[in-house]
């Protein structure tokens, strides 16, 4: 009894590094995450103080609310088939139980005890950016072929969540600091910087535009608080100049994409400058960086020519396992240049390289842009509408996800299909149903509005949203600008993302949840 009661002196300490520990290891190690919470709910045991803490949990109604969605699994297991599925889906989104109950019943964390929490997260993932660049340019292991990959814990979607989280933290950090341009106000902007930069090499799409969307409703709330008439009006010029020239980008890739010059059949040249003949197909509606990719094709020379100047066959693979003709002949033509023996002399050595990586594109080789991406994106759009294929396609393959979330949702409106049976469901409509799409791309929703639709029905779907949106309404915290970032990135993505559904996307979504709406007090800047 007495070592209990000395533990409990040091508790309040303990628990602030377990939370440091939590949140530190989630883009490293899935092993640490899972023991920390352990931890700190043994921590949250040991400390004892069961009469305080039934009192919150009994009074704090928001609390209840928010555990309520995942009691609402336990419910939704009437009738569910798939047990074994229905029982890992509740073990995962334990975190959604546990880190409310554990932070909403603890005492409040002063501002110092959140920086301390939160230096450290933004010193670890820091630390794990370092690590992934030294991994995807082969400083150690091999290097890594597929920028998807270059989380090696976490997928590179939650990794871009918890970058745009370290980015407005160090923004308000910058905006809170009473001295102008200080040293460590000056580190915080480098670090913005990298994370920043970090996010466009990575090409997290989904990360930029969460990024784009939070900042522009943050600086919305931002700007209805200022008095000063030019400030204000310099902020909402910054305001809406974000989208402006994000939507110019766009167009600007779509442009560069469908600019296409009129063609005249009877000027296309018959023969290569060899003698050759050329291959002209008019009709073919592909096209890179403008120009139609089926002109000015002379395979023979192509097959010739390529050979001497790479080890890797003409007529094979290329390190991306994709046909290597067809690579060379897209990238040839993204540089506008004739698919023959001429357009072969002109590639540079760096060309030749990039063909045999399997880029398809001149545009793949901005490393640390995002206009490969959007590129990509357009590609695939435009390859969906002449071609109606899906398969392996990331984003068109969503609309076949979402067909079958609908299908699943008109036919179990009400209540959904339970807990647990959503993968049988989607794998039941996969082998009924011609989508085109390979088995071992079988997914599901990849939007978790409809997957908890499409699960729990109408009338779980509206215990959801009660479930995130009532809470800060009973705690006050829509005021918080830490609360409020942390709420925006999370229920944005859901929009593009089943976030709940894997380990890091849970704790990612309780840990910040939790830590802003009941952990932090008021007094947090």
């Amino acid at each position: 009894m007495q070592l209990l009661k000395k533990y409990a002196d040091y508790s309040s300490q303990i628990y602030v590094w377990l939370l440091t520990i939590l949140i530190v290891s989630l883009p490293f190690s899935p092993f640490l995450v899972s023991l920390s919470q352990i931890l700190l709910l043994v921590n949250w045991l040991l400390e004892g103080n069961f009469h305080q803490k039934l009192f919150r949990l009994k009074h704090r109604r928001s609390i209840w609310i928010f555990v309520s969605f995942y009691l609402m699994h336990l419910l939704w297991l009437v009738g569910t088939e798939d047990w074994n599925h229905a029982g890992e889906t509740l073990r995962i989104k334990l975190p959604l139980l546990v880190l409310p109950i554990i932070i909403g019943t603890s005492d409040d964390l002063s501002p110092r005890k959140i920086m301390i929490i939160l230096r450290w997260f933004i010193i670890g993932l820091f630390a794990a950016t370092i690590m992934s660049l030294g991994m995807y340019w082969g400083w150690w292991g091999m290097p890594i072929r597929d920028i998807r990959e270059i989380s090696p814990f976490i997928s590179h979607i939650r990794f871009s969540l918890l970058i745009v989280v370290a980015i407005f933290t160090l923004m308000h950090w910058i905006k809170s600091s009473e001295r102008v341009l200080s040293k460590i106000q000056l580190l915080h902007m480098l670090a913005i910087v990298w994370f920043v930069l970090f996010l466009f090499f990575m090409k997290a799409l989904t990360g930029v535009v969460i990024l784009a969307v939070t900042f522009f409703l943050l600086l919305l709330e931002f700007v209805n608080r200022i008095e000063n008439q030019l400030l204000k009006i310099f902020f909402i010029t910054l305001m809406y100049a974000i989208p402006f020239f994000s939507v110019i980008t766009v167009v600007k890739v779509y442009y560069q994409y469908h600019r296409e010059s009129a063609i005249a059949k009877d000027t296309l040249p018959s023969y290569t400058i060899n003698g050759n003949s050329y291959f002209h197909d008019t009709s073919h509606w592909a096209v890179e960086n403008g120009h139609r990719v089926w002109l000015y094709v002379c395979e023979p020379e192509l097959r010739k020519e390529w050979n001497k100047r790479s080890r890797i066959p003409y007529d094979s693979l290329d390190r991306k396992g994709q046909p290597l003709k067809s690579t060379l002949i897209r990238y040839m033509t993204s540089l506008g240049l004739p698919k023959d023996s001429v357009g072969i002399t002109k590639l540079k050595g760096i060309d030749i390289v990039n063909v045999e990586n399997g880029l398809t594109n001149v545009v793949f080789t901005k490393k640390y842009s995002i206009i490969p991406r959007i590129y990509e994106v357009i590609w695939e759009l435009d390859f969906y509408k002449h071609t109606g294929a899906v398969d392996n396609h990331s984003v068109v393959q969503r609309f076949v996800y979402y067909q079958i979330a609908f299908h699943l949702i008109k036919h179990h409106f009400l209540l959904g299909v339970g807990t647990g049976d959503l993968p049988k469901e989607y794998l039941h409509y996969y082998q009924t149903h011609p989508t085109g799409i390979s088995p071992e791309r079988w997914w599901q929703t990849h939007n978790q509005y409809l997957r908890v639709f499409a699960t729990f029905g109408l009338i779980g779907f509206v215990i959801f949203l009660i479930a995130f949106i009532a809470p800060p309404f009973f705690e006050r915290k829509w005021q918080s600008y830490y609360f409020l970032m942390a709420f925006l990135v999370i229920m944005l993505s859901f929009i593009n993302e089943d976030t709940l559904e894997t380990q890091a996307g849970v704790t990612f979504t309780a840990f910040f949840y939790s830590l802003f709406l009941w952990g932090a007090s008021r007094k947090l800047p």
